[in-house]
């Protein structure tokens, strides 16, 4: 894959991303529910109780969980390319541990997801929930958040050498990082305004990239064979 088409695809993806995360911002707003109740451990009651205070949850959640899905494998392609395209630009054992991150980020991500479906069928199943399922989903949740703060931060040396554009999506990574952490450290009722500013650096990130790439890519293909 030559440049000009690295970058059309990075834009493409970076969009896709985009997309996707808004999609799912709606699907909460609309339905009061988000999985990140599940990514805290708490009493097994009170995880029953937040799937029963709306019959919109029922619904919202899996929704929401599908499009974290379309969002992993998305994210997760786009940093396999990313790599590619910052070779020459960050030293090989740098993009080797920042994308080995990010792929440990997605699957940890893919299994959260799962683990949380499991347990919203085995509470309108009747089946059994314990407290360890909690605990173990928070730890894997923060492990996942850490090692893509590793990633990005990794990343973003990369992306501020490719001009005012590349600059700005790796000033709103530096800031998505040290949001996170604090995240990590905070009581989890006390994060919500956090959280979404976490996500809203995220996310502009990818849309700074697309138009990043977009231009990039339209600059490959005027320039001279």
């Amino acid at each position: 894959m030559n440049t000009r088409s690295l970058d059309k695809t990075l834009a493409a993806l970076a969009t896709l991303c985009a997309v996707t995360v808004g999609a799912m911002v709606v699907a909460i707003v609309v339905t009061r529910s988000s999985q990140d109740f599940f990514q805290t451990a708490r009493p097994v009651q009170a995880y029953a109780a937040y799937l029963a205070e709306t019959p919109l949850r029922g619904i919202g959640l899996p929704i929401n969980l599908g499009l974290d899905n379309l969002f992993l494998i998305l994210y997760a392609a786009f940093f396999v390319l990313l790599a590619a395209r910052l070779r020459g630009l960050l030293e090989a054992r740098i993009l080797t541990v920042a994308l080995t991150a990010m792929l440990v980020t997605a699957s940890l991500d893919a299994l959260e997801n799962n683990h949380i479906m499991e347990m919203i069928h085995a509470i309108e199943t009747g089946l059994p929930v314990m407290a360890a399922d909690g605990e173990v989903q928070m730890m894997a949740s923060q492990i996942k958040f850490h090692a893509s703060y590793l990633a990005v931060l990794l990343f973003s040396f990369g992306l501020f050498r490719l001009g005012m554009l590349g600059r700005l999506t790796a000033i709103s990574l530096w800031i998505y990082v040290p949001l996170g952490v604090a995240i990590s450290v905070l009581p989890p009722d006390a994060t919500k305004l956090l959280a979404l500013g976490r996500t809203v650096f995220f996310v502009f990130a990818f849309i700074l990239s697309a138009r990043l790439f977009f231009k990039a890519a339209r600059s490959d293909g005027q320039a001279p064979v």
